[in-house]
């Protein structure tokens, strides 16, 4: 008869086996084990890689509406406005496989064109989000078609004490004072040398005699349909009254770019914006200008200046005035605004000084360029800055005459997706057939509605100069008889005085006027006696009446030392004539001039 086993023995073998897979048990704690199932650990790669791949897609696509509404709110609740900026900056810089790119198409209805070079697209950035030259090609990649760095100084400054840059987010808008804050010639030449050289190493054949200068036959930006532009800037120590910070940056800087933009319109350097006006501007374009015929490479830059919204309609028309004496390629219009109360602002941070930017500069900026439009020629291109934020900003200046525009702050909130954004935008409001290029001038009727050409220049400058010879004829009439009047008037005066005197001094024999009242006639008369000459009087030709007149008594001066006859002058009654007026033929433009119904401007 078999006996029962005992109840450990009674179980199966494999519990024993199974029982010491489990995870030791140390002081009451369950221990994790080497081993673990195969299903389970491809079940978590599969999800760890499809989280990263989803996420490397809404990275490197800047159409990803996560830049926008998820990384921008993230990071401006976690840095403040500059921080955030330099963190943007370094991410532009990474090498190409780590940075966001633009996955999109640009179509041929966005094709533009700018001082002659063509243009993938009308949507650029503008200076002061790159100021060193550090993240060129990073945005390039990010869709815009013109990129604008700097502003760089000669010598490198550390701009205006922190805090400078502020965020109004009610209101879309941004405040800064930097100041000019640059690393100086030396660090841009550096990094658009170290650009190019790295280019020449990929294209060798571009290159026969080595890295040294652009190739020929691209542009600067070493992209066909881009372009590059330097802006540049005057350090804060240099004589308010000096052009030469200028002529070095075109001199340095220039052989690099294919634009280089002359920045007199920040109100964060002191006394930058007294050069808008039109002798110490024309003084300034004509040097840049001559600086950058001097530059001994292939295809010169062009030259562009900008300008602020600030300005009134006439200091604008002297800005046109200067650009098309000077031979200036383009101008920017606006720069930021110093504006604030017209504003509205909601922010706090409104009170804030400095240059404003964002949504609100809009209205102005746009104001500004349909003022200066009419007054520039057609191949004298504008591009068009301050507050765009949308496709349909953007469209509003290109009819208004900007051949392309510029966006800042709109980057700063909506993020790396912002120029194809824009893009997409322009080109969904755009007509079927319609394109960018036809709608710039399109308030005018076109380009060639603005009807500005070289003969209504030379017109328009005759028109000017026969206006200013007349009035210079009418000015001169002025003075001549303003003169004519004081010298009869003075006259009169005289004569009246010296019979006077003469009534009142007859000696009662009649014979004339004592030496005394001769004395104080030749003073009254105001006929000073030099030293050493010596006031006689002559004998009288015939006894005078009392209504005899003072000239019959004459003066002779002589000199004291030299005993020779005198000479006698002898004043003759007139009779007094009343003087007739020549007639003159009838002069409208003067007697509109007389009246205030012309004004000289």
């Amino acid at each position: 008869m078999l006996r029962r086993l005992p109840g450990t023995l009674s179980r199966p073998l494999a519990a024993p086996l199974r029982a010491s897979a489990r995870a030791p048990v140390v002081g009451g704690v369950r221990h994790a084990s080497g081993t673990t199932h195969p299903g389970r650990w491809i079940g978590s790669s599969l999800l760890i890689g499809t989280v990263a791949l989803v996420g490397a897609v809404y990275y490197y696509d800047s159409r990803s509406v996560a830049h926008e509404h998820v990384v921008m709110p993230v990071i401006r609740a976690l840095a403040d406005p500059e921080q955030g900026h330099k963190l943007a900056v370094k991410v532009l810089s990474a090498p190409s496989w780590a940075r966001p790119k633009d996955m999109g198409e640009d179509g041929p209805a966005l094709k533009a064109e700018l001082m002659g070079m063509p243009l993938d697209n009308p949507v650029g950035i503008a200076a002061g989000f790159d100021k060193d030259a550090q993240c060129i090609d990073g945005l390039f990649d990010l869709g815009f078609a013109y990129v604008e760095v700097g502003s760089v100084c000669p010598q490198p400054q550390s701009g205006n004490p922190l805090p400078r840059f502020f965020r109004l987010e009610e209101d879309d808008a941004a405040i800064n004072r930097y100041g000019f804050n640059s690393q100086g010639h030396g660090q841009a030449l550096s990094q658009l040398r170290k650009r190019l050289a790295a280019f020449a190493a990929e294209h060798p054949a571009l290159f026969p005699n080595g890295p040294l200068a652009p190739p020929t036959g691209l542009p600067r930006s070493l992209r066909p349909g881009h372009i590059l532009a330097v802006n540049l800037g005057k350090n804060k120590t240099s004589p308010a009254d000096s052009d030469d910070d200028y002529l070095r940056g075109v001199r340095t800087l220039g052989p690099y770019a294919d634009v280089v933009v002359i920045n007199i319109s920040s109100p964060n350097t002191p006394g930058l914006r007294a050069l808008q006006s039109r002798e110490p501007l024309e003084r300034l374009l004509r040097g840049v200008v001559a600086e950058r015929d001097a530059i001994a490479v292939n295809g010169l830059p062009k030259v562009a200046v900008k300008v602020t919204c600030d300005l009134s309609e006439e200091e604008l028309a002297d800005v046109a005035s200067a650009v098309r004496t000077t031979g200036v390629d383009g101008v920017i219009v606006s720069n930021t605004t110093i504006r604030r109360d017209e504003l509205g602002l909601q922010s706090e941070n409104a009170g804030e000084t400095g240059g404003l930017s964002g949504r609100p500069l809009f209205p102005y900026a746009l104001a500004a360029l349909k003022t200066l439009r009419p007054l520039l020629p057609p191949n004298v291109p504008i591009i068009g800055a301050g507050g765009v934020w949308d496709g349909a900003d953007a469209l509003a200046m290109a009819r208004a005459g900007a051949s392309m525009v510029q966006v800042y702050t709109a980057f700063g909130y909506r993020g790396v997706g912002t120029p194809r954004l824009l893009k997409d935008e322009i080109a969904r409001t755009l007509a079927p057939g319609a394109s960018w290029e036809k709608q710039v001038g399109a308030d005018y009727g076109g380009a060639a509605g603005m009807k500005w050409d070289a003969a209504r220049v030379a017109a328009e400058g005759a028109k000017l100069r026969a206006e200013a010879r007349e009035l210079g004829n009418v000015l001169t009439e002025i003075r001549e008889k303003m003169d004519s009047q004081r010298l009869a008037a003075e006259a009169d005066e005289a004569l009246a005085h010296l019979a006077a005197m003469n009534a009142a001094t007859l000696s009662a024999d009649g014979t004339g006027l004592p030496e005394d009242a001769v004395r104080e006639l030749v003073h009254s008369a105001v006929i000073e006696t030099p030293a050493g000459v010596e006031v006689v009087e002559a004998a009288p030709a015939s006894s005078p009446t009392p209504d005899a007149v003072v000239a019959e008594t004459a003066i002779a001066i002589i000199p004291a030392d030299k005993k020779v006859a005198p000479t006698v002058v002898e004043i003759e009654k007139v009779e007094a004539v009343e003087k007739v007026q020549p007639s003159k033929p009838k002069n409208t433009f003067a007697d509109q001039v007389h009246s205030g119904d012309r004004r000289l401007v």
